[in-house]
């Protein structure tokens, strides 16, 4: 029930911010990340959703602090990102059957795919009419870019 609420509070809002398929990379990759962390540092590795929630977390603080100046500074959102993870690992150390290597695999995880896929917003220009134009300036483009011109 607590998996099934934490997407349901987090998946909207990083699939509005990043795109559906942006959002299934990060969830997808951060749950084999969290697998991955479990399997290799974990008595008795798991797999679950949660791990992948993890991902969506890291997601949203990755666009927060990738955007502060859009944002107004972001530092409530951060400061509640941090809070919700302290608050989840403290519980996972308190209660038998919760794997934290897991959940910081998949936090890792989605940091590292949202930082790589974006979003990246950056100002470009004011069009005649006011109306402001950004760029996604994802590093991912990069290569996609640089593998085009060879």
């Amino acid at each position: 029930m607590v998996n099934c609420f934490s997407l349901n509070s987090i998946g909207p809002i990083v699939e509005k911010l990043s795109g559906p398929r942006r959002f299934l990379a990060i969830y997808f990759s951060s749950a084999i990340t969290s697998s991955m962390m479990s399997y290799r540092f974990c008595h008795s590795p798991a797999v679950g959703a949660s791990g992948a929630i993890f991902g969506l977390v890291g997601s949203f603080a990755v666009f927060v602090l990738r955007h502060r100046g859009l944002t107004g500074g972001g530092k409530q959102d951060l400061k509640y990102i941090g809070q919700v993870i302290a608050l989840n690992m403290v519980l996972g150390l308190l209660s038998k059957g919760i794997d934290n290597w897991g959940h910081l695999g998949g936090l890792l995880g989605g940091m590292a795919m949202s930082w790589f896929l974006g979003p990246a917003w950056q100002y470009e220009f004011q069009t005649d009419d006011g109306r402001l134009v950004f760029a996604d300036r994802a590093p991912v483009f990069y290569f996609i870019r640089r593998k085009r011109l060879r």
